[in-house]
């Protein structure tokens, strides 16, 4: 694999382990996936059903009277499906059926043991089950997302062959992804193995230039923790509280480790002695995996036990918390997430103070890096467990991050990344800018190869902010701020009390959402005093992994690499530092709540430059719109009017943010004394499909800001409002019609009577006409959500072959929000990991008796890995049901 030096950029979704071909395997646990291509019994029956509730309306429609119930109405429109999307098409298992694909696409397919597969040459038993033929004009990275991430039986390897079939590369990881970079261009045969289970997966090619909380304590199928470990505290007012942990310990067969502080202990359990396996199972990783299984269903068990006994307080696991990441890569120009929450204009005000810290709590830290290793304070490595800290040793003074790829070929060095977007050196004349140009930030490594655990990043937050911790230090200067770019399900009591005493010192805490795109609660960022970050696109849309609910606090640029929505040639996710296991430092796009928290840490950091005096709980007014002292708003409205569970309280506004920091007492300097003209973005890219698109106009000073003009110099481009008062949501409509194939170019120009600064600014437009305009991720269900319980009222089904346009059943009156998404695995669920998915822009509203038109909005694959248990009921009931 060649590697990069600083001016490169690579494009990489999520780098992951790429090894050499092997024969046993680690083996994941099953969801069994079909992949149907025709209509079941069970479809038919919907469609029945669906044809009989037509009926109803139209009798009851035909029966209505005056003094009835208001008649129903419906609502249309189209879901834009992006031309790089495609499905894979059977059969494709031997080199002259290979599936001819490009090298920007993304395909969705489905793999089984059972399924026929091309034999590898020169590897007996070997089989390849699906085939695509690329060619590339230029090295191109591909990228195998496997969807049943169970890490027991469902295990997919990519390989690389060349025309006639030998293979000449392979990634046969234990991850939830699998990578391979192309050494040259040419023409490829791509492969996707089973080597057990079976699951939907998506193949990404890319050129390398709603429903109720779930009770606090249950302990979800799905979560990761440390086998063995338990985190326990025994009442106060019980005589266990006098007993010695050994003592305790020894009631439940387990051992004490050691003491935490307010009272806790650590206490680990371990497998009896057994006779070895047969020697035929010896040789096989599984092996130790499954002998790793069972030692945590005998620590569920412990707790179990423990939870049942008066003397005890709280038991937990001591839950791995995993990075919130999907990847892809100079310069400020290249950053438009910054533009988005008008950053450039807070810079204006503050670009930051030496005298603020923000830990960030991850991976660690690549402290070489020449655009970090001037902001770096002294850190702490927590990570305790020697196997998953990939350093040799556990706790120690030493942040760095050695990679969380045990081979050393493939890290995700997300905690560099994260600290970038932070801090990176800023107006240095090389690389790429940070939110924050001054300051100081932290380096904390709390996730290794495994993730991280409870017990670690809990000592990690205490550290942070000066209190007593597992290390018996403390930093020089504690953190203002902490950012934690990861998550997992599963309440902790120890974390939670930790997060307590950390606001208690004055410290903000932020938190990733999660990228599973579901409602379903994910720590810390859903423990209290944490503030929750969702994600959002270019186009200020919900991501479609990202996570939403009534958790979400506030919204920030979190990206997707899928599309190019800006022409940078880049996909668009959020471009930070990075470096490789061979020592190069470079930056990289990758897409994520992990991407979007930073963002919001870093804005904070800028308002506690300007204000040092804030307090968490005035953070949280600021957000809320509610803090006694200032009107001013830190966020942009988007979706629902007010807050909302996809945005929380909406998009942080980097401008609007200092703003009010200077308007707090305690704040200083001198705030703006008139309004600023600011524009979430300087190009629209309509590439050859997408017919509209938006961008908002907003108000970075104080007062009033009219709009005076909104004009294009275009026939081809409408712009609708012509004028307004700020905020105000533009929305760019083109058409095509009548035109030739080929590129078309236009300038937007925006007026207004701003008393500070320029009065006007300009967009570019780009378009093509002609070529591949829409894709195909087979048949799409729109469901109607009633927006406060987040229940299926209604659902409409579309294709290809409709050109993806759909209308609704009747709906009764009132305001719905849509969501569209494939059912690939024909499980009852859309938009899980191998689909296609998308939501309505904000609320379609429904009136009587008449048709809502042109609800058109895009659906784009989800990607980012995610492992619903298959058989549980909680993890479904989270999911977004279509109606059978």
């Amino acid at each position: 694999m060649e590697t990069m030096n600083s001016k490169q950029i690579a494009r990489d979704p999520q780098p992951r382990n790429v090894r050499h071909l092997k024969g046993d395997k680690m083996k994941r646990s099953p969801k069994l996936f079909s992949h149907p291509q025709i209509f079941s019994l069970r479809k038919l029956r919907s469609r029945l059903s669906l044809t009989l509730l037509w009926v109803s309306f139209a009798l009851l429609a035909a029966c209505g009277g005056d003094d009835g119930p208001p008649a129903n109405g419906t609502a249309s429109g189209r879901l834009i499906v992006p031309p790089s999307q495609v499905l894979e098409e059977e059969p494709n298992q031997t080199i002259s059926q290979a599936q001819g694909v490009e090298d920007t696409w993304l395909v969705t397919g489905s793999a089984s043991i059972d399924d026929p597969g091309f034999p590898l040459p020169g590897f007996p038993g070997f089989e390849v089950e699906d085939l695509y033929r690329v060619s590339a004009t230029g090295r191109i990275q591909v990228i195998l997302t496997i969807a049943e991430d169970d890490i027991f039986t469902n295990d997919l390897d990519l390989f690389l062959l060349d025309l006639d079939g030998n293979p000449v590369d392979a990634s046969e990881g234990v991850t939830s992804t699998e990578m391979i970079d192309t050494a040259t261009a040419g023409e490829f045969i791509i492969g996707v193995r089973v080597f057990e289970g079976s699951s939907a997966y998506a193949l990404s090619f890319t050129p390398l230039s709603a429903l109720p909380a779930e009770d606090r304590w249950t302990i979800p199928p799905d979560a990761d923790f440390v086998p063995g470990e338990i985190l326990v505290r025994f009442r106060s007012e019980t005589p266990g509280a006098t007993q010695s942990a050994r003592a305790v310990a020894s009631r439940f067969g387990l051992v004490a480790k050691r003491s935490l502080p307010r009272g806790a202990e650590m206490l680990s359990v371990s497998l009896p002695v057994r006779s070895s396996r047969a020697s035929s199972e010896s040789r096989k990783v599984f092996a130790r995996r499954s002998a790793e299984d069972e030692l945590k269903a005998l620590t569920l068990d412990r707790i179990r036990r423990l939870r049942a006994d008066p003397d005890v307080e709280y038991a937990e696991p001591n839950f791995i918390r995993k990075p919130s990441l999907s990847p892809d890569d100079p310069g400020f120009d290249l950053q438009w997430h910054y533009t988005l929450i008008n950053l450039p204009e807070a810079w204006d005000i503050s670009t930051g103070s030496e005298e603020i810290t923000v830990a960030v709590l991850d991976s660690g830290v690549l402290s070489n890096h020449p655009d970090l290793r001037d902001r770096l304070t002294d850190g702490y490595d927590f990570v305790s467990q020697i196997d998953n800290a990939n350093d040799g040793d556990g706790r120690d003074p030493d942040p760095e991050d050695p990679g969380d790829d045990p081979e050393g070929e493939s890290s995700s060095f997300h905690g560099t990344h994260v600290a970038g977007t932070v801090g990176a050196a800023t107006n240095n004349g090389d690389g790429v800018a940070g939110v924050t140009w001054s300051g100081r930030i932290m380096p904390l490594r709390v996730l290794g190869v495994q993730g991280g655990a409870d017990v670690d990043i809990a000592q990690a937050i205490r550290y942070a902010v000066g209190l007593s911790n597992s290390t018996g230090t403390v930093p020089a200067r504690p953190a203002n701020i902490l950012n934690m770019s990861f998550g997992g399900p599963g309440f902790s009591q120890t974390v939670q009390e930790a997060i307590q005493d950390a606001r208690a010192e004055g410290a903000i805490l932020v938190a990733a959402a999660g990228n599973e795109s579901t409602r379903r609660a994910s720590y810390p960022a859903s423990f209290d005093g944490v503030i929750s970050v969702s994600a959002v696109d270019l186009n200020l849309q919900l991501a479609t992994y990202s996570n939403f609910g009534s958790g979400i606090d506030v919204a920030a640029p979190g990206g997707d690499t899928g599309v190019d929505l800006n022409g940078d040639s880049f996909g668009d996710g959020v471009l930070s530092t990075m470096g490789d296991d061979q020592g190069d430092f470079f930056y990289r796009f990758f897409q994520g709540t992990s991407m979007a928290t930073p963002h919001a840490a870093g804005v904070f950091a800028l308002m506690l430059a300007i204000n040092p005096n804030l307090t968490p709980a005035d953070i949280d007014q600021l957000l809320a719109g509610t803090h006694p002292d200032t009107t001013v708003r830190i966020t942009q409205d988007l979706g629902q009017t007010g807050r909302d569970e996809l945005y929380g309280h909406g998009l942080i506004d980097a401008a609007k943010a200092v703003v009010a920091a200077q308007s707090i007492p305690g704040g200083g300097g001198t705030p703006p004394s008139g309004s600023i003209l600011a524009v979430s973005t300087n190009l629209l890219n309509f590439e050859n499909f997408l017919e509209q698109l938006t961008f908002k106009i907003t108000n970075a000073g104080i007062g009033t800001l009219q709009v005076t003009s909104i004009t294009g110099d275009a026939p081809w481009l409408t712009l609708s409002p012509a004028s307004g008062g700020t905020p105000l949501t533009v929305k760019a409509t083109v058409n095509r019609n009548g035109l030739s194939d080929g590129e078309r170019t236009a300038t937007i120009q925006v007026s207004s009577n701003a008393t500070q600064g320029a009065q006007s600014a300009t967009i570019q437009v780009e378009m093509r006409v002609g070529g591949k305009t829409m894709g195909d991720v087979g048949e799409v269900f729109i469901i109607v959500l009633k927006p406060a319980s987040a229940d299926p009222v209604g659902q409409a089904e579309t294709d290809a072959m409709q050109g993806y346009a759909f209308t609704t059943p009747g709906l009764e009156p009132g305001s719905y929000q849509f969501v569209a998404g494939t059912d690939l695995d024909d499980d009852g669920f859309i938009c899980d990991i191998e689909d296609a998915c998308g939501f309505s822009p904000g609320l379609v509203t429904i009136n009587s008796g008449q048709n809502t038109p042109n609800i058109d909005f895009v659906l784009t694959t989800v990607v980012s890995p995610q492992s619903e248990a298959a058989d549980s009921d909680t993890a479904e009931a989270k999911r977004i049901s279509r109606l059978r």
